[in-house]
């Protein structure tokens, strides 16, 4: 079962911070800390559930906790419940903006259950009446399903292997379901079986995880069902994931409520090899989320580079780049396979391909020390040295990691990436998120507006509508205007980004120079306009539209170029392409207008001629 681990972080924050919000709201909620919605929250968003069944009896944290985890995984949440509580729950799941997450239903569960095939994720509240019912008409997805048990559920201690984890919180392995089934009732007393299937289920194996609340007394119980023998060995994979990700989902809370101070206090000799372990003077920053850089760079311009995060499967990497992008970039790359091997490679990104990812390739000068890879707690590490011909100051760098384990030393796509700008000289960060990346994306959006959208429609307008007179004539230079407004922060966002990341794209910058500079002459010649009568009106007329298309046909050019320069992603291409086909059609259809037009008039004004002489 593919584990997301962005996905599941992500759910466990927006749950903390919205559960938080809402108990704030309402004081009569409790919710102690590293409660059991953010688990469950992670849990089903790192399997990537599509379909989240709840069947509640109240207003329930969980149920934001589900919700948060389906807006991770673009799936829903169907929340049965009793209809005196709906408008409650309605105004809580709004009131955390989770509305369209939702779909809440009111009536007999056991008639609505079964109208929902192959469930990613349920979650039964044992204090639904008879809630061992419930379990056996769910129809789980036989691929990818876990069903969740809440409430306080007791008699089991003497059949548990407990794990401990973060803070006052364990997880349990309970055998198989013929060994509990008839020790799961919420009751203590036994019964139909915790989720233990009837009938053809009956022989199916499956395997529990129970998460224990020790300051509530809470229990919750997670069904991980093996329909067939030889998913048996996908299971106890699954629930090794589930225990090292909860680690880390504690972690980055700790990390987080911390601010962030505990990513650079690990003592190094106590699991690196030399000369990594005994570095002295490293400088360490954190840089994302749970990275964080250590690094020392002698008068011989070798740099030593300690990457540290979080770690639960896949791959971790940190690329450099000349200008922030990820094409022609060099990087390092390091994982645990599946047997626990560590392995730790240089790659060459010729593209943006996971086949154009190669290994053992790359530009970066690594020294004759072997680099290094070690796993400490819920933290890997990996350590390298590089000498440049010049002493490294401001670097772009570029941060990645993905869940899948690398195939043949192939790796996987990414889950997340960031790119930042990093001093090595002062040991500063500029983030992607606030710097870089967010400066190509106004960059960007400044050009599609002025040069894709406010530009053509001036053009459109002088064209078509100059039967519009004096109309068309103010409209015209209007939007020209602001078009040119938006044209020149273009090529002035443009060139901040050049001045950080120092990007080797000529073309695209020397077509952004040059439609500015025809932009300006554009502008200039406005003023510079003769009188109708003026026998030189005719060329001016010429120049003024032949620059102007010329100008706007290399900015939709150089737009497209941009697009692909940046590896700004198909939603970029698809908007653009979108608005550009708008415009020509709009084109082509005013241009068959503009003709028809001008042949009713030939036809009401014919040439005249002269009788002949007879």
């Amino acid at each position: 079962m593919e584990w997301s681990v962005s996905s599941a972080t992500n759910a466990y924050l927006d749950t903390l911070k919205l559960c938080n919000d809402e108990k704030r709201r309402q004081n009569s909620w409790k919710t102690p800390e590293l409660e059991s919605n953010e688990f469950i929250s992670a849990l089903a968003a790192g399997m990537k559930a599509k379909l989240i069944v709840e069947v509640t009896s109240g207003v329930s944290p969980s149920t934001i906790a589900l919700a948060a985890a389906a807006r991770q995984t673009g799936g829903r949440l169907v929340c049965i419940l009793p209809e005196r509580v709906l408008d409650e729950s309605t105004k809580v799941i709004k009131d955390s903006g989770l509305r369209d997450m939702v779909e809440f239903k009111t009536g007999d569960p056991y008639e609505l259950l079964p109208s929902y095939e192959k469930i990613d994720f349920s979650f039964v509240d044992c204090k639904t009446e008879n809630y061992s019912r419930l379990v056996n008409v769910l129809d789980v997805n036989p691929r990818r399903s876990v069903v969740g048990l809440g409430g306080h559920v007791k008699g089991l201690k003497d059949k548990v292997e407990v794990r401990s984890i973060g803070k006052g919180m364990e997880v349990t392995m309970i055998g198989r379901s013929d060994d509990t089934d008839q020790k799961s009732d919420c009751s203590g007393r036994g019964g139909e079986g915790g989720g233990h299937s009837q009938g053809k289920r009956r022989g199916a194996k499956s395997k529990w995880i129970v998460k224990v609340d020790e300051e509530s007394g809470e229990e919750h119980f997670f069904r991980m069902p093996s329909q067939i023998e030889k998913l048996k060995t996908h299971v106890h994979e699954f629930h090794k994931i589930l225990i090292t990700a909860s680690l880390s989902f504690f972690a980055v809370a700790d990390e987080v409520e911390a601010g962030g101070s505990n990513l650079c206090g690990a003592d190094l000799s106590t699991f690196l090899p030399p000369p990594y372990s005994n570095m002295s003077n490293m400088i360490c920053s954190p840089v994302w989320n749970t990275f964080s850089v250590r690094y020392t760079q002698n008068k011989d311009n070798v740099l030593t580079i300690i990457l540290s995060a979080v770690y639960t499967t896949g791959w971790v990497g940190i690329g450099f780049s000349r200008d922030g992008m990820m094409v022609g970039s060099s990087a390092i790359v390091g994982w645990f396979n599946k047997q626990g091997h560590a392995r730790i490679k240089q790659y060459y990104l010729q593209g943006t391909k996971t086949t154009q990812v190669i290994p053992d390739k790359g530009e970066l000068p690594l020294t004759k020390i072997p680099s290094a890879v070690a796993l400490h707690g819920a933290t890997m590490y990996m350590a390298f040295q590089i000498k440049p011909e010049d002493r490294l100051t401001h670097q772009p760098i570029l941060l990645a990691f993905g869940s899948g384990y690398p195939v043949h030393n192939r790796l996987t796509h990414h889950d997340d990436k960031t790119t930042i700008l990093f001093d090595f000289s002062a040991g500063s960060v500029s983030t992607g998120s606030n710097g870089v990346v967010e400066l190509k994306k106004n960059h960007g959006i400044l050009g599609i507006v002025g040069w894709g959208l406010f530009l053509p429609c001036g053009a459109i307008v002088a064209r078509y509508f100059r039967h519009k007179d004096p109309l068309w004539f103010y409209l015209h230079i209007s939007i020209q205007f602001v078009g040119f407004i938006f044209g020149l922060a273009t090529v002035v966002a443009g060139t901040q980004l050049y001045n950080k990341i120092h990007a080797h794209v000529r073309t695209h910058r020397g077509i952004g120079i040059f439609v500015l500079t025809l932009s300006i002459l554009q502008v200039m010649a406005f003023f510079l306009r003769p009188n109708h009568e003026a026998k030189t009106r005719k060329y001016w007329n010429w120049y003024h539209h032949w620059v102007g298309r010329i100008a706007l046909f290399l900015g939709a050019l150089n737009i497209v170029l941009g697009i692909q320069i940046g590896n700004a992603g198909n939603s970029w291409k698809i908007s653009y392409g979108f608005l550009l086909g708008a415009v020509l059609i709009s084109v082509f259809a005013l241009e068959a207008l503009l003709f028809m037009r001008k042949s009713e008039k030939l036809n009401e004004n014919p040439a005249f001629q002269m009788n002949p002489v007879m």
